[in-house]
């Protein structure tokens, strides 16, 4: 930008606080371009043109380039722009300082921009320093209050008490064009009243989007809207071990239609916990802008599977992918790996992947590795959640053909896999890791939890059969990056030693894996499937495959980790798609069953995690990849 400085309204500002900014123009064309520290809403003449800062860091401060010609008219044009700065850490936000940049272009022409003659004030209709967590992960609530309702979203707004802005220093200079579409704003869905004494409203299926009430109380009157993905204890579950899933609506006497373009909430259902009479209640759904590539199969339920798989990889498309839209609506590198895959084949769309990946590539810490979810102020690292990054960039080029995301991230891949490499012991295994938390799978002794410690207190070591066939699968995909872009790959050696080094996980008496070396006996179906992938020309695979289908005892692989149940059975034997197939009917044709309208975290619902499961969640999405690759699509044939 050209004239632009970054501003904020005068005073100095604090965590949870709202600004609005005023300025006009002439131009019946032009262009928006803008940035914000925390999150923005842009009005043009009373419409909403623009809203939603994508998520980035300080060092990597993205810009959006808005067309605003529909918006405009002859004469003068009002632009409005409500920010919230969030102020706090979270898994979704880094912490930085309060900030609005932006410019109108109009041709050659700039014919408004940020600057200390903005007009600006505190947006007191959106309460600011409220301060309240939904989460730790997704960050804040918030508060609406009508009684300050000032019609900025209205075509003949005048502001009153607004003064000129304060200039921001220390903010990013450069700033980078959005990689990715906006999203687009959907038509309110309505709720219907299931439970008019609780004053419960059912959306028909999973959504995720911004809340549209219209709502009448007394005036000052404060009413919770409690929003939820189920009914299990006949109401809305609102507090979760410490999360409080409300936001608050301030009434003024009257009917009035409250909307926030900014907290994206992700449920099925909302309730009016406080008395008030209710005339819409709603959400308007917000929707990464894809063509879906049509898929049909002759089998109904498969069908069905498909297409809930897509609806769930859609809920958790926005900025970026998300784990869930409801709890955290986090970007990971595993979660992630599951949804870029499947959605090469749902939307043929590689863009968004990129733009994943590349933001991903922002965030390497000092240890070579990568934090748990980007970007996040707060981190609990898991270790090989890195290594699934090597593959799902190895998979983007693969399916992409681009091989410059690659080349340009070459040596964040090469410092991931030798901290792995580097890490090799005298018995040729990689060890835990101290400081960070060796999660493999929410099983129970696969989750690196130790008295409901993520990390525990005090460290013990041990060797873990995952971590070492992750490893290895890395530098496999590592091999395949260095032959695609022409570089030496330097790890033989390291990789045929680590690969016969797990056969110290082999118990001959089990015909099995054992998870761990070091700790207490444990047996997982997960570990023994990784231990097929990362040596699949082992002549016990066949025999350890027939021993692990017909177990009833072991855990079982959940559904963040499929994919790689699925990929040993079809290592181990193509023909064993059928088998695959069958799989995917029965945990997926279950969740349907439960009246599922999106995939779940884990197969036991809403029950899981003391209450807090999620039922939408972007790992579960994987019957769209292996439905698409191992069944044939009647589309195509017609």
């Amino acid at each position: 930008m050209k004239k632009a400085k970054w501003i904020w309204a005068a005073g100095e500002p604090a965590s949870d606080e709202y600004a609005k900014f005023y300025d006009v123009f002439a131009a019946t064309k032009a262009t928006l371009c803008i940035s914000a520290d925390s999150n923005y809403a842009a009005y043009v003449n009373g419409d909403l043109a623009a809203f939603g800062q994508y998520a980035d860091y300080p060092h990597f401060k993205v810009y959006d380039e808005i067309d605003l010609t529909p918006f405009l008219k002859e004469g003068e044009n009002k632009l409005v722009v409500v920010c919230w700065y969030y102020g706090v850490d979270s898994s979704t936000y880094v912490n930085n300082k309060a900030g609005l940049i932006y410019e109108v272009v109009s041709g050659e022409n700039i014919v408004a921009f940020s600057s200390e003659n903005t007009l600006s004030a505190k947006a007191e209709d959106f309460v600011c320093h409220q301060n309240r967590i939904i989460t730790a992960q997704l960050g804040l609530s918030y508060r609406c209050d009508s009684r300050f309702y000032d019609g900025f979203d209205k075509a003949d707004y005048a502001p009153e008490g607004f003064e000129k802005s304060a200039v921001v220093s220390g903010m990013p200079e450069t700033l980078y064009k959005n990689r990715v579409e906006k999203l687009q704003l959907l038509p309110l869905s309505k709720g219907a009243l299931v439970d008019k004494e609780k004053r419960i409203y059912d959306l028909g299926r999973e959504r995720a989007g911004f809340l549209s009430c219209r709502v009448k109380a007394p005036a000052g009157k404060i009413v919770r809207v409690a929003y939820g993905e189920h009914l299990a204890d006949g109401e809305v579950r609102r507090a979760v071990g410490g999360r409080d899933f409300t936001v608050e609506l301030v009434c003024n006497g009257g009917y009035f239609d409250f909307f926030h373009p900014f907290r994206r909430l992700g449920c099925r259902y909302l309730q009016f916990l406080d008395e008030c009479e209710i005339e819409i209640a709603g959400l308007r759904e917000t929707m990464y802008p894809v063509t879906e590539i049509p898929r049909r199969f002759a089998d109904e339920q498969l069908q069905k599977i498909y297409d809930v798989g897509v609806r769930t990889l859609r809920l958790c498309m926005h900025e970026h992918y998300e784990d869930c839209p409801w709890r955290e609506q986090a970007l990971y590198a595993m979660d992630s790996r599951n949804q870029m895959l499947c959605g090469y084949y749902a939307f043929g769309e590689y863009r968004f992947a990129r733009a994943n990946l590349e933001l991903m590539s922002k965030a390497q810490k000092s240890d070579k590795l990568l934090p748990l979810c980007f970007p996040a102020g707060t981190d609990v690292p898991i270790p090989f959640f890195s290594l699934i990054y090597v593959k799902a960039m190895l998979e983007y080029a693969e399916y992409s053909g681009d091989r410059s995301l690659l080349e340009e991230n070459f040596r964040l891949l090469s410092d991931i896999v030798g901290v792995f490499v580097q890490r090799r012991e005298e018995n040729g295994l990689i060890a835990s890791f101290e400081g960070y938390w060796n999660f493999y799978e929410w099983t129970d002794g696969m989750d690196g939890t130790k008295d409901g410690a993520l990390i525990p207190a005090v460290y013990e070591k041990s060797y873990d059969l995952p971590l070492n066939c992750f490893t290895i699968l890395a530098l496999e995909d590592y091999k395949k990056i260095c032959a695609l872009i022409g570089k030496a790959f330097p790890h033989e050696g390291a990789l045929s030693s680590l690969r016969r080094a797990i056969a110290a996980f082999y118990r001959e008496d089990k015909g099995l894996y054992v998870t761990y070396l070091g700790k207490a006996e444990h047996y997982g179906k997960l570990s023994n499937y990784l231990a097929i992938l990362a040596d699949p020309q082992n002549e016990k695979n066949a025999a350890l495959v027939e021993r692990l289908k017909a177990d009833k005892t072991m855990c079982g692989v959940t559904l963040s980790m499929k994919v790689f149940e699925y990929d040993a059975l079809l290592a181990a034997d193509k023909a064993d798609a059928a088998y695959v197939v069958k799989k995917i009917r029965e945990d997926y044709g279950y969740m349907l069953s439960q009246g599922a309208t999106s995939f779940w975290e884990t197969i036991k619902g809403e029950s899981d995690f003391g209450g807090a499961g999620s039922l939408c969640h972007g790992w579960s999405a994987v019957p769209v990849y292996y439905l698409s690759a191992l069944c044939p699509n009647e589309t195509e044939k017609a």
